[in-house]
């Protein structure tokens, strides 16, 4: 059944309206902003561990009044020392007189109060600070048990105060480590 009306007409292309467009360039600054913030923030942070990045070595030192032990912190930061392990001909020794026994043998003689010791497991290093952990004074015993290439390594695991730690080793590559074993394990 015909009634005879016309079809209605298609309606019009609408053109957008303004606040339209309006609104459409407000996302994409937005979008961009937040892009930049989350950039700018990556890029902080990067700042901030370089900033608090501590970096500690253990190594022998010679002087003429004896050998000694030194740990110094070589970074821009802090360093916290969780854990040192002191080892001699690669095997673990408990502390420094058990480095005498192993390096001079059983009965050396000497006893604490010859001896500088600092247990530096559990402290913080600042930047730029050295602390002898053991010295003993030259004698005929220790100029030739010390005084060449020494038996005797350190090694320290530290953190920054960002939580981020490394365990030093020799030279200047320091691995990164997801923890310490904490001074008192």
């Amino acid at each position: 059944m015909d009634t005879g009306d016309p079809a209605p007409a298609a309606a019009p292309k609408r053109a957008r309206d303004p606040e339209f467009w309006i609104a459409i360039g407000a996302l994409v600054v937005s979008a961009l902003a937040m892009l930049t913030s989350l950039l700018q923030t990556g890029i902080q942070r990067n700042q901030e561990r370089a900033m608090v990045w501590p970096h500690v070595s253990a190594g022998p030192r010679y002087s003429g009044e004896g050998f000694a032990f030194a740990a110094g912190n070589k970074g821009l930061g802090p360093a916290l020392v969780h854990h040192v392990e002191l080892r001699v001909d690669g095997q673990p020794v408990a502390d420094w007189m058990a480095v005498l026994d192993r390096v001079l043998g059983p009965g050396h003689g000497y006893g604490w109060e010859r001896l500088q010791a600092n247990d530096i497991a559990g402290t913080i290093l600042a930047a730029n600070e050295t602390r002898v952990m053991f010295g003993i004074p030259w004698d005929d015993r220790t100029r030739a048990a010390f005084g060449g290439g020494s038996r005797v390594s350190v090694s320290l695991c530290y953190c920054s105060f960002l939580g981020e730690c490394w365990v030093s080793g020799p030279g200047l590559d320091h691995p990164r480590v997801d923890a310490c074993p904490r001074a008192t394990d």
